[in-house]
């Protein structure tokens, strides 16, 4: 969920197409945000097409925004911002987020961007659910959408090929249809990583043009992936589960004791890292991760945290979707609205 407030909260908003602005609530910093953005200046997405726009982290202002589609991601490259939603909108602000124009609008297809990333200010993509996968070379004045049967399981990918080998149409048919949500991509030091349902963690080296999948003994939701250092990457997903790969080895599971699912990685200093999750749960994990065996029959009542890992609730215990750091503060989203966390509780 920057997705879908991690397959429950954002996937349950309907896929409305509206054409209207969005309207400037009130109370639009107490809803449902999903996304943060931030360089020297911070973008905020959310429902019903809000945008918040902040430039110290404590005062922020609601964009004029030319649509209701719920946003789910945004990123920024300079003065350019981008976002992205359901009724596979996408957005384009060239002034820091003052002024948005659509780039894409197709409600028909009924299916949500869930995250967005430019590589530069010409070359970006949007994915999402179904294997959603569009690309710009221009900026955004363009976009063209790809298929990658690459990222999905063996198993798919053999059923796909005796498919062709009867109908090159019925292949093309299946292959949108079976391709899983990808819920978020995240680019660095020249590879870009993937997060997605169905156990799908993927990594390119060509920007997104090929695919190679993990392999990973979980087949939950992953929602997050992030490398922590030239050594170690971190994947989180569903009910908690959290795994770390390190020296492009195996995926070897983290037991957080939580049964949260966990949205979101904020690398918080060079020996933490928080992940953010559901009902509120803030999971904090000192470097190198403490690493065990999967217990699928544990019971989650009588866990003990790894040395070094800890969980605490914010206290609304509203669902955590993401947070940046920014002007010296860590700003979250989430399903209440912006909390700025202290994470020196951890």
């Amino acid at each position: 969920m920057k997705k879908v407030i991690a397959a429950s909260l954002a996937a349950s908003l309907s896929f409305t197409a509206v054409a209207d602005n969005a309207f400037k609530a009130p109370l639009v910093k107490k809803s449902l945000l999903l996304d943060v953005a931030a360089t020297d200046y911070a973008v905020i997405v959310g429902e019903r097409g809000h945008i918040l726009l902040s430039s110290d982290g404590n005062t922020f202002e609601q964009a004029t925004v030319p649509t209701q589609s719920t946003l789910t991601a945004t990123t920024i490259v300079g003065d350019e911002v981008w976002a992205v939603g359901h009724d596979a909108v996408i957005l384009y602000s060239s002034d820091r987020g003052k002024s948005w124009v659509i780039q894409n609008f197709e409600p028909d297809l009924q299916r949500p961007f869930l995250d967005v990333h430019f590589f530069d200010s010409e070359h970006g993509i949007a994915v999402g659910a179904y294997g959603l996968f569009y690309r710009t070379k221009d900026g955004g004045q363009n976009w063209s959408a790809e298929r990658h049967a690459s990222l999905l399981a063996p198993i798919d990918l053999e059923y796909l090929e005796s498919v062709r080998e009867e109908s090159e149409e019925f292949y093309q048919q299946e292959l949108n249809s079976i391709l899983p949500h990808i819920n978020r991509v995240t680019f660095d030091d020249g590879t870009l990583y993937l997060a997605g349902e169905a156990g799908l963690l993927a990594h390119s080296d060509d920007k997104g043009q090929s695919w190679q999948r993990y392999d990973v003994d979980y087949t939950g939701s992953f929602f997050d992936i992030k490398p922590l250092d030239e050594e170690a990457v971190l994947a989180v997903g569903l009910r908690g589960n959290m795994f770390v790969m390190r020296n492009n080895d195996n995926w070897e599971f983290v037991n957080t004791c939580s049964t949260s699912t966990l949205n979101s990685i904020l690398v918080a200093s060079d020996s933490r890292v928080v992940s953010l999750g559901n009902n509120g749960m803030l999971v904090s994990a000192t470097r190198p991760l403490p690493v065990s065996e999967v217990d699928p029959y544990a019971n989650p009542l009588d866990c003990t945290p790894a040395e070094g890992v800890s969980k605490r609730q914010v206290e609304d215990k509203a669902a955590l979707v993401n947070a940046a750091q920014f002007n010296g503060q860590t700003i979250a989203v989430s399903a209440s609205g912006i909390k700025t966390l202290n994470l020196e509780k951890e």
